[in-house]
């Protein structure tokens, strides 16, 4: 009888991955980097102070990074809709790219109210409290000063994840 138990919380357990809960697609996060295709492993998403803010992160296996986040300057839960960075709204989106070229990191971003040519737009297709998914796409500087010294472009970039809290 114990081993019955054992076999069926078992099975239960590892019946499906907890990863795949809510979509269809499973759970990536994916986008073309300059002239590269890029898949995002280790993807998550999470909510910071209640829902205010809502970051998506993922590392590929050579070590690559990618993060996006968007912030609602209201104080209230980020929902579906889309955002574009400078756009006049309550909301503002801070993206990075961590690379290394020839032994030397390359920070990448774009975020509100810079003076650099940075560009960036995220759509949020689908969210509740456990699972988002969307798209982006943008330009990501690095920047000194008041001078742009390089940008990278971010095309056809998809995300689904689950969503865990802070």
């Amino acid at each position: 009888m114990l081993a019955l138990l054992f076999t069926t919380l078992t099975i239960s357990s590892c019946s499906k991955d907890d990863n795949e809960t809510n979509n269809e697609g499973g759970v990536h996060l994916k986008a073309k980097i300059g002239s590269k295709d890029h898949n995002f492993n280790n993807v998550r998403a999470r909510w910071i102070e209640g829902g205010a803010y809502l970051e998506i992160t993922g590392i590929t296996t050579s070590g690559e990074a990618l993060s996006i986040t968007v912030l609602n300057n209201a104080g209230k839960r980020v929902p579906v809709g889309k955002y574009i960075l400078d756009d006049a709204t309550d909301f503002d989106i801070l993206s990075t790219y961590h690379t290394m070229e020839n032994g030397i990191q390359k920070n990448f971003s774009a975020s509100t109210e810079t003076v650099w040519n940075d560009a960036f737009e995220l759509e949020i297709t689908k969210q509740n409290n456990t699972y988002v998914e969307g798209k982006f796409s943008g330009t990501l500087v690095i920047g000194a000063g008041l001078t742009t010294l390089q940008t990278i472009t971010v095309e056809n970039g998809s995300f689904s994840t689950p969503i865990g809290n802070e």
